[in-house]
C-alpha cells in the first residue's frame, strides 16, 4: 500500500466567505454563575452531611463574589436582594 501526501489549496481572503456578525453571536445564550467560595472535603465528610451541617468556605464574610462566564471569572460583586430573588451588584470588572 502506498501512502501519498495530501495537498490542500492555499487559503486566500477571497475564499473566506461570509463572516458571522456580532449581532448573531450576541443572541446565543450562555451559562453565567456566581461563586460564593470553595471547600475541600473528603468523601467521608460528604457522606456525613446532614441538615444543619455547615461547610466552611475559603472566603471571608464580606469578600466580593466571583461572576463566572464559561468558567472564567469576568467580574466581582456583592449580593443584593431583588424582590424575592438574590442578585449580584457588579463592583469590579476584571475583563475590559
Amino acid at each position: 500500500m502506498e501512502v501519498k501526501k495530501v495537498h490542500f489549496p492555499e487559503l486566500t481572503d477571497e475564499g473566506r466567505g461570509v463572516q458571522i456578525s456580532e449581532k448573531a453571536l450576541s443572541e446565543i445564550p450562555i451559562q453565567v454563575s456566581v461563586e460564593l467560595g470553595h471547600a475541600s472535603m473528603t468523601l467521608r465528610d460528604i457522606v456525613e452531611l446532614a441538615e444543619g451541617s455547615i461547610i466552611e468556605l475559603d472566603r471571608l464574610a464580606g469578600e466580593p463574589l466571583d461572576l463566572k462566564v464559561g468558567g472564567q471569572v469576568i467580574a466581582q460583586g456583592e449580593v443584593v436582594a431583588v424582590d424575592d430573588n438574590y442578585g449580584l451588584r457588579i463592583t469590579n470588572l476584571l475583563i475590559k
